[in-house]
Protein backbone atom coordinates (compact mmCIF):
# COMPACT_ATOMS: atom_id res chain seq x y z
CA UNK A 1 0.00 0.00 0.00
CA UNK A 2 2.94 2.39 0.47
CA UNK A 3 2.10 3.65 3.97
CA UNK A 4 4.53 6.36 5.03
CA UNK A 5 5.68 6.69 8.64
CA UNK A 6 8.47 7.74 10.96
CA UNK A 7 9.64 10.70 8.88
CA UNK A 8 12.46 12.73 10.34
CA UNK A 9 15.20 14.73 8.69
CA UNK A 10 16.95 12.47 6.19
CA UNK A 11 14.90 9.29 6.52
CA UNK A 12 11.41 7.80 6.25
CA UNK A 13 9.74 4.42 6.48
CA UNK A 14 7.60 3.09 3.65
CA UNK A 15 5.73 0.11 4.99
CA UNK A 16 8.59 -1.64 6.87
CA UNK A 17 11.56 -0.37 4.83
CA UNK A 18 13.63 2.68 5.79
CA UNK A 19 14.80 5.05 3.04
CA UNK A 20 17.56 7.62 3.40
CA UNK A 21 17.32 9.18 -0.06
CA UNK A 22 14.65 11.33 -1.69
CA UNK A 23 11.99 9.13 -3.21
CA UNK A 24 8.71 8.88 -5.09
CA UNK A 25 6.00 6.50 -3.89
CA UNK A 26 3.04 5.31 -5.94
CA UNK A 27 1.00 2.45 -4.52
CA UNK A 28 3.42 -0.49 -4.22
CA UNK A 29 6.15 1.08 -6.37
CA UNK A 30 9.04 3.21 -5.14
CA UNK A 31 11.63 5.20 -7.04
CA UNK A 32 14.67 5.81 -4.85
CA UNK A 33 16.82 7.72 -5.07
CA UNK A 34 14.73 10.44 -6.68
CA UNK A 35 17.29 12.56 -8.54
CA UNK A 36 16.20 16.00 -9.74
CA UNK A 37 17.73 18.25 -12.39
CA UNK A 38 18.40 20.88 -9.73
CA UNK A 39 18.54 19.75 -6.14
CA UNK A 40 16.26 22.43 -4.72
CA UNK A 41 14.11 23.53 -7.66
CA UNK A 42 11.48 21.23 -9.11
CA UNK A 43 11.12 20.74 -12.87
CA UNK A 44 8.31 18.94 -14.71
CA UNK A 45 10.90 16.42 -15.94
CA UNK A 46 11.57 15.52 -12.29
CA UNK A 47 8.01 14.23 -12.07
CA UNK A 48 7.97 12.06 -15.21
CA UNK A 49 8.09 8.79 -13.25
CA UNK A 50 5.13 9.86 -11.12
CA UNK A 51 3.16 11.23 -14.08
CA UNK A 52 3.64 7.96 -15.99
CA UNK A 53 1.60 6.22 -13.27
CA UNK A 54 -1.41 8.48 -13.99
CA UNK A 55 -2.08 9.85 -10.51
CA UNK A 56 -4.95 12.24 -9.88
CA UNK A 57 -2.87 13.97 -7.20
CA UNK A 58 0.86 14.47 -6.70
CA UNK A 59 1.91 15.37 -3.17
CA UNK A 60 5.35 16.97 -2.97
CA UNK A 61 7.29 17.10 0.28
CA UNK A 62 9.49 20.17 0.01
CA UNK A 63 11.86 19.16 2.81
CA UNK A 64 11.91 19.56 6.56
CA UNK A 65 12.29 23.33 6.19
CA UNK A 66 10.64 23.77 2.78
CA UNK A 67 13.91 24.06 0.83
CA UNK A 68 12.54 22.63 -2.45
CA UNK A 69 10.91 25.32 -4.58
CA UNK A 70 8.09 24.64 -7.03
CA UNK A 71 7.61 27.10 -9.89
CA UNK A 72 3.96 28.01 -10.57
CA UNK A 73 4.34 26.83 -14.16
CA UNK A 74 4.62 23.23 -12.92
CA UNK A 75 1.32 23.45 -11.07
CA UNK A 76 -0.35 24.84 -14.22
CA UNK A 77 1.26 22.21 -16.47
CA UNK A 78 0.03 19.38 -14.26
CA UNK A 79 -3.44 20.90 -13.93
CA UNK A 80 -3.68 20.94 -17.74
CA UNK A 81 -3.07 17.16 -17.58
CA UNK A 82 -5.78 16.68 -14.96
CA UNK A 83 -3.32 16.26 -12.08
CA UNK A 84 -3.53 18.28 -8.88
CA UNK A 85 -0.19 19.13 -7.25
CA UNK A 86 -0.12 19.91 -3.55
CA UNK A 87 3.06 20.79 -1.72
CA UNK A 88 3.91 20.91 1.97
CA UNK A 89 6.96 20.60 4.15
CA UNK A 90 7.76 16.90 4.14
CA UNK A 91 6.25 16.05 7.55
CA UNK A 92 2.87 17.45 6.52
CA UNK A 93 3.19 15.96 3.02
CA UNK A 94 3.50 12.50 4.59
CA UNK A 95 0.27 13.08 6.53
CA UNK A 96 -1.52 14.40 3.43
CA UNK A 97 -0.41 11.44 1.33
CA UNK A 98 -1.54 8.89 3.92
CA UNK A 99 -4.96 10.59 4.18
CA UNK A 100 -5.42 10.61 0.40
CA UNK A 101 -4.47 6.93 0.20
CA UNK A 102 -7.04 6.13 2.90
CA UNK A 103 -9.66 7.92 0.79
CA UNK A 104 -8.77 5.75 -2.21
CA UNK A 105 -7.17 8.50 -4.33
CA UNK A 106 -4.65 7.69 -7.07
CA UNK A 107 -1.83 9.62 -5.48
CA UNK A 108 1.92 9.80 -5.99
CA UNK A 109 4.15 11.22 -3.30
CA UNK A 110 7.49 12.87 -4.13
CA UNK A 111 9.57 13.49 -1.04
CA UNK A 112 12.64 15.62 -0.42
CA UNK A 113 13.87 14.23 2.90
CA UNK A 114 16.37 16.84 4.04
CA UNK A 115 16.35 20.64 3.93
Amino acid sequence: MGCLSDYSFGHIKVDDCTYRHDLIVFEEEILSPWIRQEGHCLHVEDLKWAIAHHPRVIVVGTGAFGGLTIPKEIVASLAAQGITLVAYKTGKAVEAYNELVKKGERVACCLHLTC
